[in-house]
């Protein structure tokens, strides 16, 4: 089954999450601009800012709307730049062909459904505050492999995406969960940067609260068991 990828959020809940995070009255109108993708006016006699964005911004993480709304109250900072400026890179493709149409995810499976996993897990762990799409990734062409990426996040993108060949009858349900979990942390930190400014992806912190998944060790476990790991690499790929 195939869903369409529609913004995880609408104008209004983007403008009152702005308004909360600079403590800010705000009026918020989105563009299709192809050459000024945000501008702000800072209050005016009736005390209200004035922000345009892309509207791209709708589907923004929370890491880049926490950049936007610091790059509005403080003017430029390096990090927050840095956070903007990759976030718009990574949407070059929805500036360039103009107003994007929806992309197209897979999030039900023959044996799981990821969108229903990750809505209980957001719940349960993090509070609802996880807004990021999900997806089954595509097939992989190559029949023999000798490693395989269970999941991954795409900050640029605000998009998990989780192997396909987990999708099987063999695979636990708990360890999909885990997969999905592991992915959801790094939606949730955002990727941090050591003193020297380099990526860090799995900080101390991230592995303490993934250690502290109720499934961790039986999922490590079973995905540790080489047994497991040589049939999801002899899977078929079709």
């Amino acid at each position: 089954m195939v869903q369409l990828e529609f913004p995880w959020r609408d104008e209004a809940s983007l403008q009152r999450e702005l308004e909360r995070r600079t403590g800010l009255r705000l009026s918020l109108t989105l563009t299709d601009n192809r050459s000024t993708v945000m501008t702000y006016r800072p209050c005016g006699a009736d005390g209200v800012g004035r922000l345009r964005l892309h509207r791209m911004f709708l589907s923004a993480s929370p890491r880049v709307v926490d950049a936007l709304a610091k790059w509005m109250v403080n003017g430029r900072s390096r990090r927050a730049d840095r956070i903007l400026d990759t976030f718009i890179r990574g949407n070059h493709h929805v500036i360039r062909d103009g107003r994007p149409g929806p992309r197209r995810l897979c999030t039900v499976g023959r044996h799981f459904d990821l969108k229903s996993i990750f809505d209980s897990l957001n719940a349960r762990y993090f509070n609802g505050s996880v807004m990021c799409a999900i997806t089954w990734g595509r097939l992989p062409t190559r029949r023999r492999r000798r490693s395989i990426r269970f999941g991954c996040f795409s900050e640029e993108r605000n998009l998990i995406r989780v192997h396909p060949l987990l999708d099987a009858e063999y695979v636990p349900e708990y360890f999909v969960r885990y997969i999905v979990f592991h992915e959801m942390l790094h939606a949730y930190l955002g990727v941090g940067r050591t003193d020297s400014g380099r990526r860090q992806i799995h900080c101390a912190h991230f592995k303490e609260l993934e250690r502290r998944y109720p499934d961790y060790a039986r999922a490590v476990a079973w995905q540790e068991n080489r047994t497991n790991l040589g049939r999801l690499l002899r899977a078929p790929c079709k």
